[in-house]
């Protein structure tokens, strides 16, 4: 009933975002209930029934599907690695993509004369880390989209492969190519870039 598509994108608790498991049969597990604001564990998600998994607040909605692939409020995010005219989609993989991650950035500001003041949280993010074997190359990935008060809202992704490869990753955006970046990529090494969301 609260899914992504039937939520209004707002977070039913004075925190900015909410984290939110849709399910294959309708149903959801929200970091606080939209009705009745009780808050859940995140290890209460199952992940063999989940969709969709992502954030909701001030009006957006942000999540991935089970193929990997991001939808950032209606507009999708896709990842592929390129070798000449060879790609490699790091997204589009149905149910490689359960090990999910969501956690929150905060500080305290500790004074001079002893006092602290309460823990601010000053990002949301989430996203997934896989394992991938696309045509005979295995790769590591983990794209997180970090949510930061007063900046953009962007994609860190880490990507490692099991081979030295001189390509350059591409970024899709709403099923257009976006960004281009050169990326070689040496055996067992990670590279890590961030994007700007659109």
């Amino acid at each position: 009933m609260y899914g992504f598509g039937k939520n209004n994108g707002r977070s039913p608790v004075s925190q900015d975002f909410i984290w939110v498991a849709e399910y294959y049969d309708g149903t959801y597990l929200a970091e606080f209930d939209f009705v009745t604001k009780e808050e859940s564990s995140f290890y209460g998600i199952d992940r063999n029934k989940l969709i969709r998994f992502g954030l909701v607040g001030h009006g957006s909605r942000m999540f991935f599907e089970t193929d990997g692939t991001f939808n950032i409020n209606g507009k999708s995010v896709d990842i592929i690695y390129r070798v000449g005219d060879k790609d490699y989609f790091l997204t589009g993989h149905h149910g490689k993509y359960k090990d999910i991650i969501t956690y929150k950035d905060a500080e305290s500001v500790f004074r001079a004369n002893g006092g602290v003041s309460a823990p601010k949280i000053n990002q949301f993010n989430f996203g997934y880390k896989a394992e991938l074997e696309v045509d005979g190359v295995k790769f590591h990935v983990k794209p997180i989209v970090k949510i930061p008060f007063n900046q953009p809202v962007h994609v860190n992704l880490w990507i490692v492969a099991d081979k030295k490869l001189d390509g350059e990753l591409i970024i899709r955006y709403n099923n257009r190519e976006a960004t281009k970046i050169e990326a070689p990529l040496k055996k067992g090494v990670g590279g890590e870039i961030n994007w700007i969301v659109g």
